[in-house]
């Protein structure tokens, strides 16, 4: 199969169905539906035309637009969604998003971030996680198996975390980011994250970088580089989602800020002061 950036569908659980949008030069917008009831949601479409499409090819309703934050690249397509449906859908955002203007008419739910509290999206366990760091309003959407609430099965975390990377820091601190990744950090190991940009091989290259002497990390780089030569890829044409949030845990530097290594390399001691330097260190590149 093809490693390149490219629009797919996945089978999450019986009932749901995942659709990949790429988007741009290195966005993913994404569709769940429900074959059952042929509705769907949106999920950060930053640009109308390809979710509006898919959704017309497979006669789906667009039931809801869920937003993990206000970015344009993330917000650009849901006026639009909003206009061309014959039922309007709602909004799902978190209690800190500003609305705008252009929106009015529908309805918006936010989304609570309190501790065990689950909604639900067509009939599936949502679960809503703290994120706040790249944006003052992100949130994290993660999505429970049916059968079993307390069982996760994926999350959305649009810019709070990349492939061996995380968002930077547009309008929160450091202390905000980590504990938004320290969030994230507490998912289970098998649980696959939807990220909302293909940046994995650049965050990579800086990761080895910091001279963790990390073997996991060469190990997955020369794997995505040999896919790369294999279809003569860019780094951004290499599609690397969903992310195994195992492999995150082992390869990423984001969420290593308390691992012996990484200190002694870079010659940190404490949670913060780690991590503050790891974020500085890639926004150099």
């Amino acid at each position: 199969m093809s490693k390149r950036r490219r629009s797919f569908s996945s089978e999450l659980q019986n009932d749901l169905l995942l659709h990949v949008i790429p988007g741009f030069q290195d966005n993913y917008f994404y569709v769940l539906e429900r074959r059952s009831t042929r509705e769907c949601v949106a999920i950060d479409p930053g640009d109308a035309a390809p979710v509006q499409n898919l959704i017309s090819a497979r006669g789906l309703s667009l039931t809801a637009v869920m937003l993990t934050h206000h970015h344009r690249d993330h917000t650009g397509g849901v006026s639009f969604l909003l206009k061309s449906q014959q039922k309007t859908p709602f909004i799902l955002c978190s209690e800190w998003m500003n609305i705008p203007e252009s929106w009015s008419g529908t309805t918006v739910s936010r989304i609570t971030t309190k501790a065990h509290h689950t909604d639900s999206i067509m009939g599936f366990p949502l679960r809503v996680i703290d994120v706040r760091g790249h944006t003052l309003d992100h949130i994290a959407f993660v999505v429970c198996d049916q059968s079993n609430p307390d069982h996760e099965l994926d999350v959305f975390v649009g810019d709070a975390l990349f492939g061996a990377g995380c968002g930077g820091l547009f309008e929160g601190t450091h202390e905000q980011m980590l504990l938004a990744l320290k969030g994230l950090r507490k998912l289970r190991g098998h649980v696959r994250a939807w990220c909302a940009h293909e940046y994995t091989v650049k965050n990579l290259r800086v990761a080895i970088e910091l001279r963790e002497n990390n073997q996991a990390q060469v190990k997955r780089l020369q794997r995505l580089e040999s896919e790369m030569l294999a279809e003569a890829l860019e780094a951004h044409e290499l599609m690397t989602i969903p992310l195994d949030m195992s492999e995150e845990f082992a390869t990423n530097p984001f969420l290593r800020w308390d691992q012996p290594d990484l200190q002694k390399a870079i010659d940190t001691v404490g949670d913060l002061a780690t991590f503050t330097y790891v974020r500085k260190f890639r926004d150099r590149f």
